[in-house]
């Protein structure tokens, strides 16, 4: 009897040996054991993201436990660019080209904006492009406003974006913004740029910069400044992805060397002169996507 007992504890420190030597062995290949850890890993078949350890020193410390998974979320966010996820398709797009166009370029575009963009309809040659522009105009009036159409007819910017398809939109709002809250004004203005997007999905929108007034008109308010004007179009930049929003900056036409807006170009410092449109005009068709 004693010796049927014996053979049956040699028999079970077998199998005990056994199992810890599989239990060990999955743990090392997985990569879960390092030279000096403490405690026993389970590796689990199914789940090797999955790591449940039971350390010799626990006492339960569910601060220790939160430290952890905390290191491991901020692994995760510091990761080599490898180990990341593969990012969006459309994060990997290509940019497309700039290029010279004619001016039937124009022929499905939409022009928004305030008095610059007024004059640039009148002044400067945009062939058969729609044009919903007046003077004073703001990202906070302009789904409120009726606009002359071609036929005669007044319709809102959203009645005038539900009638056709549009290729490019060209947006230029914000320096009669300026006396508002700038946070309270962006925010307006992204979400203009997503009501566009949802009425257009197919159009590219151009964001563009608005024009510096001269240094004159910039030192004689605490408002309309060109310090303020280029904070906002800071944040209009920020919005462009280079793939289906595009940044235009055409106050490199009409700067001066300090970056304000060049005397010779105006008599109101805030506007440029009738016969500059056109080499505006011009410009945004060397800049064409």
């Amino acid at each position: 009897m004693e010796k049927r007992n014996r053979k049956k504890r040699e028999y079970s420190y077998t199998l005990l040996l056994a199992a810890s030597f599989l239990i060990v062995a999955c743990a090392w290949g997985a990569g879960v054991l390092q030279k000096g850890d403490q405690g026993i890993a389970f590796c689990l078949p199914g789940a090797i993201d999955e790591v449940y350890a039971v350390s010799d020193h626990s006492d339960g410390d569910e601060e220790e436990g939160e430290r952890l998974q905390a290191d491991e979320t901020e692994f995760r966010e510091e990761a080599p660019e490898e180990l990341q996820p593969p990012a969006e398709e459309a994060d990997s797009a290509e940019e497309p080209p700039m290029y010279e166009a004619d001016l039937s370029y124009f022929d499905d575009a939409l022009f928004i904006g305030d008095s610059r963009t007024v004059g640039l309809s009148e002044y400067g040659d945009l062939g058969k492009a729609q044009v919903v522009a007046d003077s004073g105009m703001n990202v906070y009036k302009i789904f409120e406003k009726e606009f002359d159409t071609e036929s005669g007819e007044k319709k809102t910017l959203e009645a005038i974006l539900a009638e056709r398809q549009f290729g490019k939109i060209y947006l230029m709002l914000g320096i009669n913004e300026l006396g508002y809250d700038f946070e309270r004004t962006a925010a307006r203005y992204e979400e203009l740029t997503r009501r566009l997007e949802e009425a257009q999905p197919e159009a590219k929108l151009f964001l563009q910069a608005n024009l510096h007034i001269t240094a004159k008109k910039s030192e004689s308010s605490p408002i309309y400044t060109n310090e303020n004007i280029d904070r906002f179009n800071r944040a209009v930049e920020q919005m462009a992805d280079n793939r289906t929003r595009f940044y235009l900056d055409v106050n490199e036409l009409f700067d001066d060397e300090d970056g304000n807006l060049s005397e010779e170009y105006t008599v109101d410092n805030a506007h440029v002169l009738g016969k500059y449109y056109s080499d505006w005009g011009e410009w945004i068709l060397r800049h064409a996507r």
